[in-house]
């Protein structure tokens, strides 16, 4: 097991960028990743954090919280994948590039 440690903006990015579509087994570890990544009712709260117009926003505070998360070799190895079909891509953008390079690092 090893841990990743995300801003709430990383948190909010790994969901977009996960596959959406593929097999059983990777669907069943990405459901896995989103759920122990996904927001709490408490921390939405604490956080303020509100979906609304297709984008997110949180309070200032939020900016500095930091989370960690204890992910298997399977997760890790469908994050890897994640990296690497969206450096393939070339879906690589200053937006989501702190979390590519997290999870290049695992």
């Amino acid at each position: 097991m090893k841990k990743i440690t995300l801003t709430i903006k990383e948190r909010a990015i790994l969901c977009d960028l996960l596959p959406h579509s593929g097999g059983k087994l990777q669907q069943i570890i990405v459901r896995d990743l989103l759920e122990k990544t996904g927001f709490t009712e408490n921390e939405t709260k604490k956080h303020e954090i509100k979906y609304a117009d297709g984008a997110m926003t949180w309070n200032g505070n939020a900016n500095d919280a930091l989370f960690s998360f204890e992910l298997s070799d399977a997760e890790i190895n469908v994050l890897k994948e994640t990296s690497a079909s969206t450096n393939d891509a070339e879906r690589i953008t200053q937006h989501n590039l702190s979390l590519i390079e997290k999870i290049d690092s695992l």
